[in-house]
């Protein structure tokens, strides 16, 4: 869906939540929740209609039975939604349904907790409608269609009430392995450095094999990403005054752009990640029987994701602000310390790594060698015991 069209929508659920607002706290004497995050509370940054909303479903453990006895939970974190990429939408856009006089009491019925899930998976389609034609090809789509009451639909990797962007730390990848619980063991038994892929590689970038990857330099401080927060930061125009040709960062570009950060607040370092440059396109997940498994489309010269790169922060909601670099910038010694969970000898195109494990290699033979060199130039000779047995 394109963000005009998306923009129309939400502009039209935005119009009647004041309505929606004056009807429900007339017929329920309620006021807008303000100030601390406790059961019957609601934060700062919402929306009077949904202050009103989670001042009911901010009470911990409160959930609806449903006709075959599952219960459904209905309490929301309302500290974690009001961060979520959902909180600017509110709560209307998803529950268009929920308005007075059908809300609460006489709203659509659900016989049980996976009908409920199927079918908030359609109101996901309603403004991520690029994002469903991708997944509906995908074996998740697959096994709910085939009926499989395990198969994930959207709400199972992206709770929609605590959404955070797929750049934030925990995104995407824990996603994936809260439900693959044994994905480290079985990558152990067949993938070398299985716990280096897994921090270096996001799990898309190697099962969807037809999708376009790349190579993300996040800037980080510590061991913590680079957010611009406070607005302090102002990475996008830092990075177009360090690119003097307006064509990408390259090497000595880069180094720039670092000491220029450094200058106003500390040590800067990048950490290095294989992606997919369409987060679209990591929903269009195919049988694990098609992941990539050949060690040379990735560490070869020439493989797909070094072919893109990106250096990137964080803005203050999460998402990703990327610059375009230059694909040279991965041979360079400024981002030698990024790269380092994803090197190969001599299968990547990071030469000057290349170079240095060589020299070290050499060295490291070379100095017992020498050692054992000296010790038989050098050695004296046995003393003479005079003929003696």
């Amino acid at each position: 869906m394109s963000n005009k069209r998306r923009t129309g929508s939400w502009g039209r659920v935005a119009a009647g939540r004041h309505l929606i607002v004056a009807v429900v706290a007339a017929l329920f004497s309620l006021e807008p929740a303000t100030g601390a995050t406790d059961a019957g509370k609601a934060p700062p940054g919402l929306s009077d209609a949904d202050k009103i909303c989670i001042g009911c479903h901010a009470t911990e453990g409160s959930s609806k039975k449903l006709a075959n006895g599952d219960l459904l939970s209905l309490a929301i974190d309302g500290a974690a939604f009001a961060r979520s990429v959902h909180g600017p939408v509110g709560c209307a856009a998803c529950h268009a349904q929920a308005a007075a006089p059908n809300h609460p009491g006489s709203g659509q019925s659900f016989a049980s907790a996976r009908q409920y899930a199927l079918a908030a998976n359609q109101a996901c389609r309603a403004c991520h409608d690029r994002v469903f034609e991708s997944y509906e090809r995908s074996v998740h789509a697959d096994r709910v269609r085939e009926g499989k009451a395990a198969a994930p639909v959207c709400g199972d990797c992206h709770p929609p009430h605590g959404i955070v962007p797929a750049s934030a730390p925990g995104g995407p990848q824990e996603a994936c392995l809260a439900c693959h619980a044994g994905t480290v063991k079985l990558h152990d038994e067949w993938l070398p450095n299985a716990g280096n892929h897994l921090r270096a590689v996001t799990c898309s970038a190697c099962h969807a094999p037809g999708a376009l990857p790349r190579v993300d330099l996040q800037l980080q401080r510590g061991a913590q990403p680079l957010s611009d927060a406070d607005g302090t930061v102002q990475f996008a125009r830092r990075a177009r005054a360090a690119d003097a040709n307006a064509d990408g960062l390259d090497a000595n570009e880069l180094r720039a752009l670092l000491a220029d950060l450094e200058r106003s607040g500390g040590k800067v370092s990048l950490r290095g990640r294989i992606e997919l440059r369409s987060g679209v396109e990591a929903h269009e997940l195919p049988d694990k029987a098609r992941a990539i498994r050949d060690c040379a489309r990735c560490h070869d010269a020439s493989a797909a994701p070094f072919q893109s790169v990106t250096v990137s922060v964080l803005d203050a909601s999460g998402r990703p602000v990327r610059y375009d670099g230059h694909k040279e910038i991965l041979n360079s010694a400024t981002t030698w310390d990024a790269l380092r969970g994803f090197y190969a000898i001599g299968g990547t195109r990071f030469k000057l790594l290349d170079i240095v494990l060589a020299l070290g290699l050499i060295g490291g033979l070379a100095v017992p060698a020498l050692h054992y060199a000296l010790r038989r130039r050098f050695r004296r000779p046995p003393a003479d015991d005079g003929g003696r047995e």
